[in-house]
C-alpha cells in the first residue's frame, strides 16, 4: 500500500507536563490526501521534556533515552515495511503489523474459502459444513495459532457429546486434519497437533442386506394402501438397480440406453458425481414402465419411515432403510459371480476397496473354499 504516510504523534490528548503526567507516543498512519488514519501505540509514555521531534523522534532527558529512541525507531521502520508489503491492502490491516500469519487468519474463513474452490458434491459439502459449524460451536479455535494439542484434545471431547460412531468421529478429525496440512503448506499454521493426537479409525457396523428369499417375500407382500405400494415399488427398483435414494429421485427415461440389444442404466451419482453403468434388469424395468418412467417422489425421511412398515408387513426381521436396497443389490451381484470390478462400476464406487467390502459380506469365497469338505474323494 503505497499511498500511506507515517509520522510520530506525541501526547495527542494534551495531558503531559514536565513533572507529574506523561503522554503516550503513537505512530500515525494516514491515507495520503485524506483524514483517514490509524493510530498505533508504541507503548512508550514520556514527560513533555523527554520528547523531541528531531529526526522524527528522539528521546532525551531519560536514563534510557538511547534505548527508547532505538526501540521506537525500529518499530516505525517495521510498520513502514509492513505498509509497503503485499500483506497490507488497507489501513485496517496495519493493526496486524506485528502479528504472524497464524494469529491473523480465521480458521473457519480459510475452510470456507478452500471449500468453495474445491466445488465438491452436495453430500461432501454438507459433511464439511457440519465440521465448520462444530468448530464455531466449540469456540476455542478461531485463528491458526489456536490449533494446539490441548484444543484439539478438547475439541475431540466436544465432538463425542453428539457423535457416538467411532468411524464418524475419525472422519471428522481426518477432514479437519486435511485443512491443517493445507494451511501449514501455505505458511499459515505453525504446527500440526495431529502428529501427537491420534484418533482410532474404529469399525463400521456390518451393512444390512436382504437375501433373495427375503426380496421375494417383499415382492409377494400386498401393502395395505397405495402409499405403501409405491414405497414397495421404489424399494424393489433400488434392489435391482443399486441406485441410492437421491439418484432414484432423479431417475428418468434419458438414463436408459441400449447396448448390443440390451437395455442399460447409465448415469452419475448425485452424491459423488461418479458415473455408473448397469444392466436394466427386468424387475426394475417393470416398475419403471408401471409409472411411465416417472417414479413416485417423497422425502428420504418419509421413505425410510414407510420402509419400516413395509418390512414389518412382509415379515422381514431386519431394519430396512434405503441403504439396505443398495447393499442388497451389491451382494446379489457378488452371489451371481459378477466380478468385483464390474460390481464397483455398477454401484458408481470411486474405489474398488468400497466394493470389496461386499464381497466379504457375502462370504462367497468362504463358502466356495469350504465346499471342498463336502466333495466326495475320488475312488
Amino acid at each position: 500500500m503505497d499511498n500511506v504516510q507515517l509520522r510520530y504523534v506525541f501526547d495527542r490528548l494534551k495531558q503531559a507536563n514536565n513533572d507529574t503526567k506523561k503522554g503516550l507516543l503513537q505512530i500515525e498512519a494516514r491515507k495520503s490526501g485524506t483524514n483517514v488514519k490509524k493510530l498505533i501505540s508504541t507503548g512508550v509514555h514520556l514527560y513533555k521534556n523527554q520528547f523531541s521531534d528531531r529526526n522524527g523522534f528522539t528521546c532525551k532527558n531519560h536514563d534510557n533515552a538511547p534505548a527508547i529512541t532505538g526501540k521506537v525507531t525500529r518499530m516505525f521502520r517495521q510498520i513502514e515495511a509492513f505498509v509497503l508489503s503485499d500483506k497490507c491492502s488497507c489501513l485496517d490491516d496495519i493493526r496486524n503489523w506485528n502479528r504472524n500469519e497464524s494469529e491473523i487468519h480465521s480458521v473457519v474463513e480459510f475452510m470456507r474459502d478452500s471449500l468453495r474452490k474445491r466445488n465438491p458434491s452436495a453430500a461432501i459439502m454438507e459433511h464439511h459444513n457440519v465440521l465448520i459449524r462444530q468448530i464455531q460451536e466449540f469456540g476455542r479455535i478461531k485463528v491458526f495459532s489456536d490449533i494446539t494439542y490441548e484444543n484439539i484434545a478438547d475439541f475431540d471431547l466436544f465432538l463425542r457429546r453428539t457423535i457416538h460412531s467411532q468411524p464418524t468421529l475419525y472422519k471428522r478429525h481426518s477432514t479437519f486434519k486435511s485443512y491443517i496440512v493445507d494451511a501449514i503448506n501455505r505458511g499459515m499454521c505453525p504446527s500440526n497437533p495431529y502428529i501427537q493426537f491420534k484418533i482410532q479409525k474404529g469399525k463400521s457396523k456390518t451393512p444390512t442386506f436382504l437375501s433373495e428369499s427375503e426380496i421375494k417375500q417383499i415382492q409377494a407382500y400386498t401393502p395395505v394402501n397405495e402409499k405403501l405400494q409405491k414405497v414397495k415399488d421404489l424399494f424393489i427398483f433400488q434392489c435391482f438397480t443399486g441406485m441410492a435414494f437421491v439418484d432414484v429421485m432423479n431417475f428418468s427415461k434419458s438414463d436408459i440406453s441400449e447396448v448390443d440389444g440390451m437395455k442399460i442404466i447409465r448415469s452419475s451419482r448425485v452424491k459423488t458425481d461418479e458415473s455408473f453403468i448397469s444392466l436394466f434388469l427386468p424387475e426394475a424395468e417393470k416398475i419403471a414402465e408401471k409409472y411411465d418412467y416417472q417414479l413416485p417422489k417423497l422425502s428420504n425421511q418419509k421413505y425410510n419411515d414407510y420402509l419400516k412398515l413395509l418390512g414389518a408387513g412382509a415379515g422381514i426381521n431386519k431394519n430396512i432403510t434405503s441403504h439396505v436396497a443398495r447393499h442388497t443389490f451389491a451382494t446379489y451381484l457378488i452371489n451371481k459371480d459378477i466380478p468385483v470390478e464390474s460390481v464397483s462400476k455398477a454401484l458408481g464406487h470411486a474405489s474398488i476397496k468400497q466394493t470389496q467390502h461386499y464381497a466379504k459380506l457375502a462370504g462367497k469365497k468362504v463358502i466356495h473354499d469350504m465346499s471342498k469338505l463336502l466333495q466326495k474323494p475320488a475312488e
